[in-house]
């Protein structure tokens, strides 16, 4: 169950490879999602569209079978597509959207009768499934977006806490994010906490993400690639600002691809900065997960100079097609990578500027961020210049964050949700 569209953001694209493995093991399931009404069902080449539900979201295609009045709410406040902002709810939208969701959790439950509920996001959803099914074991994945909402749309969270601390399990990407769930849901030091919060970090689909027979670095145009939102949250603005910087080095021939969508003013902003060097920055917009692999391996350069994220498995993605990665040094991901993979030159990280907000870097801040990751870029150049490179990397990266090891976590948990240790 999510509350948003699959296949747009990280989320979306977890439940659906989790949708994909669970059938491969044999699971029978049902999957309820949010879309805007009218869309085609994206999940028909996955699983029978008769166990799937969507709640209709306003759109401009049938207004006749809209659930809800509004357009979908983004567990981010810049979504890859018309969405609505949970820091707008006023208790009518809540009460409508509640509403929505309870009448086909309901649906859902009472015609296919589950015996485990896993729910992405801890957030309304989530916590409306817990006081709906108090007794059907619930699972609550954390996406990191749900911690932010906590801050921006503070007037919600009193629904959430209580019931969120009541489900049978959370699972969560990472030390640094289990004790953050831990102080934004006001859980205790219990023993009881510890046994319901599991890390299991992030996952890639690597039957999809794996590196090309032999990838020609330092050859002709070296290609930059950017994969997220066109929003300010993810850096895009100062991607953009170092790479016309370098873009004035003759020595320097590069082209940038940003892959992914954005939507109203911060999308128009960063069109209009890349205009200056159109001829070398280029928009793909929203593409597929096989396209995007290809992408990769055709690159030699991934950034995501993002000031806020879950986990970002697009860094892990793109290090299992061989690409190299620079990111910003967010909390508890390079510890996980190391400690899963060690260090390796094809991976650098940049400091965090100094942020006023948990999205938002200072003003002051921001020259000295982009200089950092011009540098980095610079620094990587030369290494692909040189022709050097972590072959034995990419693989590492797929064999301790493939899909196929990673649902093996998720089997441990069902198993004690089922009694059957």
């Amino acid at each position: 169950m999510i509350c948003q569209r699959p296949y747009f953001t990280g989320s979306g694209i977890n439940l659906i490879d989790l949708t994909k493995q669970s059938k491969k093991s044999g699971f029978a399931q049902f999957v309820l999602f949010g879309q805007p009404a009218g869309e085609k069902n994206p999940l028909n080449e996955i699983i029978d569209l008769k166990y799937t539900i969507s709640i209709n979201f306003k759109s401009d295609l049938n207004s006749k079978i809209e659930d809800v009045p509004f357009p979908v709410a983004g567990m981010s406040d810049q979504m890859p597509y018309k969405s609505t902002k949970f820091s707008e709810f006023t208790e009518e939208m809540l009460e409508m959207y509640l509403e929505a969701f309870a009448e086909k959790i309901k649906l859902a439950v009472e015609n296919f009768r589950p015996n485990i509920i896993h729910s992405h996001h801890l957030w309304l959803v989530t916590s409306l499934c817990r006081v709906l099914n108090p007794e059907t074991p619930i699972i609550g994945t954390c996406h990191n977006t749900a911690l932010r909402q906590m801050i921006f749309a503070s007037q919600l969270k009193d629904f959430v806490i209580n019931s969120i601390k009541d489900l049978d399990f959370i699972t969560v990407l990472s030390e640094s994010q289990k004790e953050k769930v831990k102080e934004t849901y006001s859980f205790d030091d219990s023993n009881q906490f510890n046994e319901k919060i599991r890390v299991l970090g992030p996952c890639i689909n690597t039957d999809i993400f794996y590196p090309p027979s032999q990838k020609p670095f330092g050859q002709g145009t070296n290609k930059i690639i950017y994969v997220g939102k066109l929003s300010y949250s993810k850096g895009v603005h100062e991607l953009i600002t170092a790479f016309k910087q370098l873009c004035k080095n003759p020595k320097f021939n590069i082209e940038l691809l940003l892959v992914g969508s954005g939507h109203g003013e911060e999308k128009n902003s960063i069109i209009k900065m890349a205009s200056e060097v159109k001829e070398k920055i280029h928009f793909l917009g929203q593409i597929d997960q096989t396209t995007l692999a290809n992408r990769f391996r055709e690159s030699d350069l991934f950034i995501l100079p993002s000031y806020y994220e879950g986990f970002a498995k697009v860094v892990l993605e793109s290090l299992s097609c061989g690409t190299r990665a620079i990111m910003t040094d967010l909390p508890g991901i390079k510890e996980s990578i190391y400690k899963a993979c060690g260090k390796s030159e094809n991976l650098s990280f940049i400091p965090m500027p100094e942020m006023k907000s948990i999205d938002q870097p200072k003003e002051e801040a921001i020259p000295n961020y982009i200089k950092n990751l011009k540098n980095e870029v610079i620094r990587h150049l030369s290494l692909i210049r040189k022709d050097r490179y972590d072959t034995d990397y990419p693989n590492k990266i797929r064999k301790k964050f493939g899909w196929e090891g990673f649902f093996k976590k998720y089997l441990e948990i069902y198993k004690i949700l089922l009694n059957e240790e």
